[in-house]
């Protein structure tokens, strides 16, 4: 089950500076945008902030191509834009912290998906156990992410930042985990094939 790539957003005009951008520049990043929100949901858990990575990356390409004169549709500025685009998504990485992430909401239904109704069971005995070890406010957003809420809306109904909300979450359930595995009976809840 793989999710489904929203459409990126296109301007014209540059918000900050009321410049216009590059069309070479736009129409490569109509190219590259499903690379670019698939580098952000593996780096970052998900893509919410691609979108504004890929503009901020038009802005610097457009910028960097008319300050050195080349012309409109000269050469495919492409790899421009994903260099750029990999660039910042390391930053931000390297900003919030994060070295490796366990996954978002789409990783948590891939993970439960099962091939029958016995794993099935056992998988939903599974959450539920995991559910259980998680705090309040874990479980809360766990119910909001199912719900289908981003970061950002999260975030917002708890007045804290996308990121923090995203790490407080990530670490909490690392923890659970943790804590499942170590307990004695998590060896017979834990789901029968499919290891590996």
């Amino acid at each position: 089950m793989s999710e489904v790539v929203p459409p990126w957003w296109d301007r014209d005009v540059d918000d900050e500076s009321g410049q216009l951008l590059r069309a070479d520049v736009r129409e490569s990043a109509h190219r590259v945008w499903k690379s670019v929100w698939a580098q952000a949901r593996r780096l970052l858990g998900d893509a919410a902030d691609a979108p504004e990575l890929l503009e901020s990356a038009v802005k610097a390409v457009s910028r960097y191509l008319d300050k050195n004169h080349a012309p409109l549709h000269a050469s495919d500025p492409g790899g421009l834009l994903v260099l750029a685009c990999h660039r910042s998504l390391r930053r931000l990485t390297r900003k919030r912290g994060r070295i490796e992430l366990l996954g978002g909401s789409s990783e948590l239904a891939e993970i439960l998906r099962a091939p029958d109704w016995s794993h099935e069971v056992d998988r939903r005995l599974l959450l539920e156990r995991l559910a259980s070890e998680l705090n309040a406010k874990t479980r809360a957003i766990l119910r909001l992410r199912i719900s289908g809420h981003d970061w950002k809306e999260i975030a917002r109904m708890l007045h804290m930042t996308a990121p923090a909300a995203r790490t407080s979450f990530w670490r909490d359930v690392r923890k659970a985990h943790l804590r499942f595995l170590r307990a004695p009976e998590a060896k017979s809840c834990a789901p029968r094939g499919d290891e590996g």
